[in-house]
């Protein structure tokens, strides 16, 4: 019955978290209420069997068993909701943001040094402000720069943190938010599942005091030993490739691993070796298991007051809580610790238990101590490894030898997990099995043990060892990563093929003999399938995505696409481009761009572009920028993904007059005029767009100021007329005049902008212009990615992605409140 349990727990759990509020107490008490009653009642007036059929299920046993079932997912569901609701007590009030709050707390993560500042989680130990307490645990960046941009501090004179201290600061604080996107990763629900109640910076302007140099605390203790250790690697090793990998490895600190080597690991398919995973964890405890056991062995008065078995199981686990200390505890370690001590513990026993139920009992410790595990791919994959693995390989009439078995077990990994990756993240690494059988013995049975003793031990030699390891690996890694074949990304399938190719991988699994074992492989041929588009000519799907403070616009006819900018850089290791468009695009299917558009050089535009072309591949380019761009020259450092320089791509500038036209839709460029003045800033440069189909218009304005809007209107006034605009310059007062919107006359305005965003966009005067004609307003930060369907009528569609996928960790306080 213990499988069935479990099944009832993953599920009320799932199904909680898929929530868009929380429940009130008297809904699910009185669910509670039903449940239990019905579950009470006994079955006795059902009969055991069915008359008349002699072979028949016990019935009222089934339907006892469902009923547990359903009264565990039940408690679970309740369970989830308590833990929710406590740890969203602690939020930061709504009315505290962007605050000055003054505050003293513990530093209790390795400080991430990049050139933007220092970046640190904090635990919270007292706030000077009652009104508005902050949460217990916040991460704060301290920027060399103010918070309008002007120098703030000397870098001389800016205070270097250091894991473990306490300090005294003052802080500007925001409640966890994240970008929302179809197929987007939510940042708020990992902050959530983190426990990171908010985020923001120190005001460097305000007095900063360091009170105490190490706070004898756990978690200061081990972040204070992390951040010496790390420190260690890079004396030793300097700042190079080899050194970021060998941190990660180690301490868990992977901030210092180039954009263009993730990269690589991923489409390699050895991402989740480059980490402290759960295949290292259990290594090492194998390895304390192993060792702990013969040295208890070879004294048997030890063996005679505790038993081998338990002492070894004792020395794996020591080892295991060891090295996830190492990593700092995080989630992903934290639930491979539960796992693995669960696992120990009940291998201990004297009583053989089958593995379903050791596994079963892993899960249910896993989710009761973290039943936000459900929303990390991780927590799937990593359950399901070992589930593949024990239906795949256990009873076996004949052990095969340990290269046959290894290899084996290589195979049936990556065959088993098609189907998932492709719907998890669009992409299949098509080398990814030799790229495995490579990196998993020399990476976990010789990097990883080497770095860990190098790093702990005072000889350097071993970690110089692990390094050199590392760099015949990443060889080897870079020479598989130029086979054209290499990575394959298909669109992310609709739910029937997924579970028709989850189906086929369960019949390729069965045990050798089974009939037409290896047809069940035919049954993944859907994922394959070309995605066809659901447009039809004439008509045209405009996506607003939500960058945050920047812009991305698709738009899509029945045959081609265009990406009109690509929001903004994040810091030196990610942007926009990056984390929302391109795998957008990924999810979309779309494998070639008919044409890029950059609007003009401002990094909330350009700054994602460049990251876009290295993924997918662009036919031309539109823009207004000049021939020494630093994006151009970013171009000349990158292949697109059909292997051509990016910088071969044809460049064509923009300006007034441009059109063209696709499956009946007419692309009018509206802006600049060829006459425009260099000394024109930027922003008047942008190049404007307007897409005209047969069932609506959108004009797509970049960051245009009053200057160009003058001239639209002496230029072009009646082309100006459209059903949908996006606000030119994110709704700054410097734009939409209101000569401008009164001619443009739009149903609907989009205000793409960044939550809480340090420039006050959209300005309220501006929204109550477009609101004054009687527009509709839009906000990237409120409603996410703005999906507009030009399929029927002269008015869109409106699909606004937070209404679409609403969470209840994005609920308002009121709501939170009233919840329980």
């Amino acid at each position: 019955m213990l499988p069935g349990a479990t099944v009832g727990l993953l599920f009320g759990v799932w199904l909680f978290q898929q929530q868009p509020q929380l429940w009130s107490l008297t809904v699910w008490a009185g669910w509670l209420v039903v449940l239990i009653t019905l579950s009470l009642i006994r079955f006795g007036r059902i009969p055991a069997r069915v008359p008349g059929v002699p072979f028949s299920f016990p019935v009222q046993t089934l339907l006892r068993s469902l009923w547990l079932v359903l009264l565990i997912a039940a408690l679970a569901f309740a369970y989830a909701q308590a833990r929710a609701w406590w740890r969203l007590q602690s939020a930061l009030p709504v009315a505290c943001e962007q605050q000055v709050i003054t505050m003293q707390g513990i530093i209790v993560s390795v400080p991430e040094r990049d050139a933007r500042g220092q970046h640190v989680d904090v635990a919270i130990v007292r706030s000077f402000n009652p009104s508005c307490p902050p949460p217990a645990k916040v991460r704060l960046n301290l920027y060399e720069q103010s918070y309008r941009g002007d120098a703030a501090k000397s870098v001389a004179v800016m205070p270097r943190l250091q894991a473990g201290e306490r300090w005294q600061f003052s802080v500007r604080l925001k409640r966890p938010h994240a970008t929302r996107n179809p197929h987007g990763f939510d940042y708020a629900a990992w902050c959530l599942a983190n426990q990171i109640g908010a985020s923001g910076s120190i005001i460097t302007k305000a007095p900063m005091h360091r009170l105490q140099a190490l706070v004898w605390q756990p978690a200061a203790l081990i972040a204070r030993w992390r951040a010496r250790v790390g420190d260690r690697i890079e004396r030793i090793l300097g700042t190079t490739p080899a050194s970021a990998v060998v941190r990660a490895l180690v301490i868990g600190d992977d901030s210092q691993i180039a954009r263009a080597d993730w990269q690589l690991f991923v489409d390699t398919g050895i991402n989740h070796l480059v980490s402290i995973s759960g295949l290292h964890i259990t290594m090492l405890a194998s390895l304390g298991y192993l060792c702990t056991g013969w040295l208890w062995r070879l004294r048997p008065r030890w063996a005679l007051r505790l038993p081998s078995t338990l002492a070894a199981s004792a020395g794996g686990a020591l080892v295991a809580v060891a090295y996830s200390a190492l990593a700092g505890f995080s989630i992903p370690t934290q639930r491979t610790l539960y796992m693995l001590l669960t696992v120990l513990a009940m291998l201990s026993l004297k009583h053989r238990l089958p593995f379903s139920w050791i596994l079963c009992v892993a899960m249910w410790v896993v989710l009761l101590l973290d039943p936000w595990a459900v929303m990390a791919p991780g927590f799937w994959l990593s359950f399901s490894a070992v589930a593949i693995l024990a239906f795949a390989m256990g009873g076996r009439l004949r052990p095969a030898c340990w290269w046959r078995a290894a290899i084996h077990t290589q195979w049936i990994i990556t065959l088993a997990f098609v189907p998932v990756l492709v719907m998890l993240f669009n992409q299949l690494s098509l080398v990814s099995p030799l790229a495995n059988g490579l990196a998993i013995p020399l990476v976990s049975l010789g990097v990883v043990p080497l770095a860990i003793a190098g790093a702990v031990l005072p000889f350097d030699f071993l970690l110089q060892w692990a390094a050199g390891l590392w760099q015949v690996c990443a060889h080897a890694l870079v020479w598989l990563h130029q086979l054209p074949w290499a990575v394959a990304y298909l669109a992310t399938p609709p739910m029937w093929a997924w579970l028709l190719a989850m189906l086929g991988t369960l019949v390729w699994l069965m045990p050798r003999g089974w009939p037409l074992r290896w047809a069940g492989l035919l049954l993944w041929l859907p994922l394959c399938l070309p995605v066809s588009s659901s447009l039809q000519p004439g008509q045209m799907r405009v996506t607003v995505l939500d960058v945050g403070q920047g812009l991305s616009v698709l738009v899509q006819t029945a045959q081609h696409a265009m990406l009109y900018d690509a929001g903004p850089v994040y810091n030196a290791q990610s942007d926009a481009g990056q984390r929302i468009v391109l795998p957008y695009l990924r999810h979309l299917g779309l494998r070639q761009l008919d044409l890029a558009v950059v609007s003009h050089d401002d990094n909330d535009h350009v700054g994602g572009m460049a990251s876009v072309l290295s993924g997918i591949a662009a036919k031309q380019i539109v823009s207004s920028l000049t021939s020494d761009a630093s994006f151009f020259t970013q171009l000349q450092q990158i292949h697109s993904a059909s292997g051509i320089p990016a910088s071969a791509i044809p460049r064509i500038a923009c300006h007034a007059g441009q059109q063209w036209q696709w499956d009946q839709v007419s692309f009018n460029v509206l802006y600049p005029t060829p006459s425009l003045a260099p000394e024109v800033k930027d922003n008047d440069k942008s190049c404007v767009i307007q897409v005209v189909s047969a069932h609506g218009s959108v004009l797509l304005t970049g960051d245009i100021e009053q200057y160009a809007e003058h001239v639209l209107l002496e230029s072009s006034p009646e082309a100006l007329r459209s059903n949908v605009m996006t606000m030119p310059h994110h709704g700054s007062k410097t734009s939409s005049s209101p000569a401008f919107i009164r001619q443009v006359q739009p149903e609907i305005a989009i205000a793409t902008v960044g939550y809480r965003n340090r420039f006050g966009h959209p300005k309220p005067e501006v929204m109550a212009r477009y609101q004054a004609l009687g527009s509709q307003t839009l906000r990237s930060d409120h409603d996410g990615a703005i999906v507009l369907d030009f399929t029927h009528g002269q008015r869109p569609q409106v699909i606004r992605w937070r209404a679409v996928e609403p969470h209840y960790w994005e609920t308002t306080d009121q709501v939170v409140a009233g919840a329980l």
